[in-house]
């Protein structure tokens, strides 16, 4: 439903089932070698179905998703779409909320992580802008402006007030709280930086990773350098289109003592 009215185009409500299968920690035999749908007490392999809880009414069109993020604390789910716009839902209800609309380019991530922001969604996108959205009113309130094509961006930093973003070749900081921008590093990678995260439980420590294979990680602490600040380097033997799956399957950074297990 959009404007108050209902919408009809593109509107479809499927029944899904999915049928899960849940490893557990012990136990090593497979689905495929039983000759019985049930699994035995012994297998190690538990089944359950999943139904679906809900179904949101689009007007998408011929449009398509890039990106989803939700946001629990105002209970609202956001959509990023090929037309460059940004479309908010209820996921309780399916109600159609609002639209932000302002990026001349794809939108490559969004995010609801603006510190102590929970109605404030971001997004980057190859326009070479992250901007900042209220939620409750659509309107943009932020706006940061690199030189080059934005992938990814992530808040992090001690005071939890920085903002890393990845680009061609180069990893950019700013100071959110004034838009400030902090530091360029573009020494470290060699191709475009597809992902950029700070470490969940040492926020200070960024990791960055780019199509050239590399994923590296920094220490924002201080004035930023390459020289003093690039921490460790991993070398990817293969590449990886998203570098995040690479970061989340294969690689155990273990930040105590930064030393990385390579799978």
């Amino acid at each position: 439903m959009e404007g108050g009215g209902e919408d009809t185009a593109a509107a479809m409500a499927m029944e899904v089932e999915i049928e899960a299968e849940a490893v557990l920690c012990m136990g090593t035999s497979s689905p495929a070698t039983s000759n019985s749908s049930s699994p035995s007490p012994n297998s190690g392999i538990s089944s359950r179905r999943l139904g679906l809880k809900n179904s949101i009414q689009t007007n998408f069109g011929d449009d398509y998703v890039f990106q989803i993020a939700s946001c629990q604390e105002n209970s609202t789910l956001a959509v990023s779409l090929s037309t460059n716009a940004l479309k908010l839902y209820s996921p309780a209800t399916g109600q159609f909320l609002g639209e932000c609309t302002g990026h001349s380019g794809s939108i490559h991530e969004i995010s609801f992580s603006a510190p102590s922001s929970p109605q404030v969604i971001c997004s980057c996108s190859s326009d070479g802008t992250i901007r900042a959205w209220d939620t409750r009113s659509f309107k943009q309130i932020s706006l940061l402006r690199g030189s080059q094509e934005l992938f990814s961006f992530s808040f992090g930093g001690s005071s939890g007030n920085l903002l890393a973003a990845g680009s061609n070749s180069q990893v950019l900081l700013w100071d959110w709280r004034n838009s400030k921008q902090l530091a360029c590093l573009e020494e470290s990678h060699m191709d475009d930086v597809t992902q950029v995260k700070f470490a969940p439980h040492q926020h200070s420590k960024l990791i960055s990773a780019a199509v050239d294979g590399l994923i590296c990680v920094f220490d924002t602490d201080g004035d930023m350098n390459e020289d003093n600040h690039l921490l460790s380097v991993c070398f990817s033997c293969f590449l990886c289109p998203n570098a995040l799956s690479y970061i989340s399957c294969y690689v155990r950074l273990w930040f105590d003592t930064l030393m990385f297990v390579v799978y």
